[in-house]
């Protein structure tokens, strides 16, 4: 499964995110990362979940966001969920090339069996979207 929220900077789309990393940590049985920018949530959220600061990867673009994914999933078999906050920052592409990338990480999704959820600004979305690729 691959989930998105959408919605304008400053709606509340990354707390929603962590809120439902949390929650997801507290029902699964596997391994749940967090993906993102900085380390601000380093002491926001449990020791159960592995925040990832992308920045010390040096990813930088939609396609190294991808590989970086993959790598994620391939590295730890336990994997039930990844949760990506830092998309607007790492993935800069245009809606051709982001369509591709969720379409690729739902085929990946879909081989692995981890869910992948994403916070994607839209400047024309006033309120907070949930939408699932399919």
């Amino acid at each position: 499964m691959v989930e998105y929220i959408k919605g304008v900077n400053g709606i509340g789309k990354s707390r929603v995110l962590a809120e439902a990393a949390v929650s997801t940590a507290q029902l699964s049985k596997g391994h749940i990362v967090y993906v993102d920018c900085t380390d601000k949530l380093t002491l926001a959220l449990p020791r159960s979940i592995r925040l990832i600061n992308a920045s010390d990867y040096a990813v930088g673009s939609i396609g190294e966001l991808s590989g970086f994914l993959m790598g994620v999933c391939a590295g730890d078999y336990d994997i039930t969920d990844v949760f990506v906050d830092a998309a607007p920052e790492l993935i800069g592409a245009d809606k051709y090339e982001a369509q591709e990338f969720f379409e690729m990480i739902s085929r990946v999704s879909q081989a692995t069996g981890v869910d992948f959820h994403f916070c994607i600004p839209d400047v024309s979305q006033s309120e907070l979207e949930y939408s699932l690729v399919s």
